[in-house]
């Protein structure tokens, strides 16, 4: 093989790699705006924004389900409550208390990807926050990164279905019209 070829076999490798690397997004995690403030890496003002975009968005993509044990069996006792609106699976499930959001920069403030705020869960004898697809996004509050191809990285959509428990501690969905 001639030099000049395994040299341009080397470049084309290296620029490859370098293409596949991931880029990380800035993000935070917290119980309350109280606690994003005292953070201080964001400001009062977002702090509270995004955790108003959160909580409104909590009710239509939280994972649903049909009986409050069931929701229980995934998120813990005393974990859940009925939706207080009608769910865009028809009725009113239960859902999994919010127990913190995610918050992030925007697209285009330093960031390839941005992070909407989302609601985030903590389900039964884990320790980690998950958001409504039940991806796992931190272990702690605080500042996190995470992978922009990460799928707790992207606004959830809204659930449409409910779950129920089956025997023996099997999952299963329907879909309530």
């Amino acid at each position: 093989m001639k030099r000049s070829v395994a040299v341009s076999l080397v470049i084309m490798g290296a620029a490859s790699l370098a293409a596949c690397q991931e880029e990380t997004v800035d993000s935070a995690v917290y119980y309350s705006v109280d606690e994003c403030v005292s953070g201080k890496t964001y400001s009062p003002e977002k702090c509270e924004t995004d955790y108003k975009a959160a909580e409104a968005m909590h009710e239509k993509v939280a994972p649903a389900y049909q009986t409050q044990a069931d929701c229980e069996a995934e998120f813990g006792a005393s974990q859940c409550a009925q939706a207080t609106e009608q769910h865009a699976s028809g009725g009113f499930p239960f859902l999994p208390l919010l127990a913190g959001y995610m918050i992030g920069k925007q697209m285009g403030a330093g960031n390839a990807a941005g992070v909407a705020a989302q609601p985030l869960y903590r389900q039964a004898g884990k320790n980690a926050f998950v958001n409504a697809g039940g991806h796992e996004v931190a272990r702690s509050t605080g500042p996190v990164k995470l992978s922009s191809n990460s799928p707790a990285i992207r606004t959830p959509a809204a659930t449409t279905r409910t779950m129920a428990r089956g025997g023996f501690g099997s999952r299963s969905m329907s879909v309530s019209a």
